[in-house]
């Protein structure tokens, strides 16, 4: 669904009737929503869309919570952002359950010391909108998030026309304010809360009036063949650990199982005097800025390994840190990349830290080729391991996030169909 497929570009020197605008889009309901609630918006209908200039802007306010002591901002403003729903013309797309973890995860891995820096001015999280603030005074900071995960942020091409699909849906269902806003003071602790106000969406539309894009959409349609967008899908699953051997199992059922994730965080992270997480270095956490515990990705073993039904991936085990953040920057496709970026500046940062494992199935391909390479585990669901040894310790939380390729096919008729 591409405007004009790349071999007709050397007849197309010049696009007739194209036009682009940014438009913008106001939410269902109200225009003011606390944490836990949820906010919804609808794509332009009968229009191309550019999913990758979809763009949210807010304003975050941070209650006074009253009491002594000094409270910690999320840093990302993607910590905001609990669950993360697409809905075409009824039917659920995708349900991508604790998005901001994810979304740390992936951050923390690739985002080069520039983008990091980047971040910041679209985020307000400057040094001094990131220190403990007095507890009576709220704190107001303005966002923009631009960068997506899943359907929004991997559809390819990133060109979908609503007229064939019918009304698209978004819906942020907002994270509970404990998990996101540190304290390091209990009476803080019961108090924390936050707003989102003065919020609107906006995106890229396009307009072609010569004819040939809806001839050519016309004309597949009429022959029966769909319509297919492949776009990256998550799954996650969650469990709380204790000491000894452990392990996390789930199930997956998909045409593609590209990429396993892994990452533990303290399992009291949005409790009394947990908030405040640990001070960190680099441009996303300037000096005196603190991490909160529910984004403080720690090491809680001493061996790391995936399994799908009876093959372990990778298939030798190690205990040396090295090895792990080796197999995720493989994984990641970052290995010998001078490029490449990275939250941890040392390895003690990224145990500390920043740890997350992962572990590649697909095939190495570039970010705009549509391969669909990984495991196939459609019929009968994959059982899978995440296993892990920890000789003590306090237990932890561990999240494992499956990452598929879905496809979306659009038949005549905005008839529709999800295949996982």
């Amino acid at each position: 669904m591409s405007v004009y497929p790349r071999n007709l570009s050397a007849f197309l020197n010049r696009l007739s009737g194209y036009n682009k605008n940014n438009i913008k889009m106001n939410v269902l309901g109200s225009d003011t929503a606390n944490g836990g609630d949820t906010i919804q918006v609808d794509l332009p209908t009968n229009s191309i869309v550019d999913l990758s200039s979809l763009a949210w802007a807010f304003t975050q306010t941070i209650a006074a919570p009253g009491g002594a002591g000094n409270a910690t901002l999320p840093t990302q403003a993607e910590s905001v952002i609990d669950r993360l729903a697409v809905e075409v013309n009824g039917q659920t797309l995708v349900n991508l359950q604790n998005y901001n973890v994810l979304f740390h995860s992936l951050l923390y891995t690739t985002a080069t010391e520039d983008y990091q820096r980047q971040r910041i001015v679209g985020q307000s999280t400057s040094t001094a909108a990131l220190m403990a603030y007095n507890a009576a005074a709220p704190v107001v900071r303005e966002h923009v998030i631009d960068s997506w995960l899943g359907f929004l942020g991997s559809s390819k091409p990133s060109f979908i026309d609503t007229s064939l699909l019918g009304n698209v849906r978004i819906t942020i269902t907002l994270a509970n304010p404990s998990q996101i806003i540190g304290s390091g003071n209990a009476a803080m602790d019961a108090g924390r809360a936050y707003t989102i106000s003065d919020q609107h969406f906006s995106m890229d539309v396009v307009s072609i009036s010569d004819g040939i894009y809806d001839a050519m959409m016309d004309q597949m349609l009429a022959s029966g063949a769909p319509i297919e967008i492949p776009f990256k899908n998550y799954f996650s699953y969650t469990q709380t650990l204790q000491d000894g051997t452990r392990n996390v199992m789930f199930n997956v059922a998909s045409q593609s199982i590209d990429r396993l994730w892994a990452t533990a965080r303290l399992s009291t992270y949005a409790g009394a005097n947990t908030g405040a997480g640990v001070v960190v270095a680099g441009p996303q956490f300037p000096v005196g800025a603190l991490c909160p515990s529910a984004f403080n990705f720690i090491k809680d073993a001493t061996g790391y390994q995936f399994q799908v039904n009876n093959t372990l991936y990778p298939n030798w085990s190690s205990t040396k840190a090295v090895d792990w953040w080796q197999h995720t920057k493989l994984a990641v496709g970052d290995q010998g990349n001078m490029l490449a970026g990275s939250f941890p500046t040392d390895m003690t940062q990224y145990l500390d830290n920043f740890f997350v494992y992962a572990c590649q199935l697909e095939h190495h391909s570039d970010g705009d080729e549509r391969f669909v390479s990984g495991i196939d585990t459609r019929g009968a669901a994959a059982t899978c391991f995440f296993k892990s040894t920890n000789a003590g310790g306090a237990p932890n939380q561990t999240l494992v996030f499956a990452e598929c390729t879905s496809s979306l096919k659009v038949y005549a008729n905005k008839v529709l169909e999800v295949v996982q």
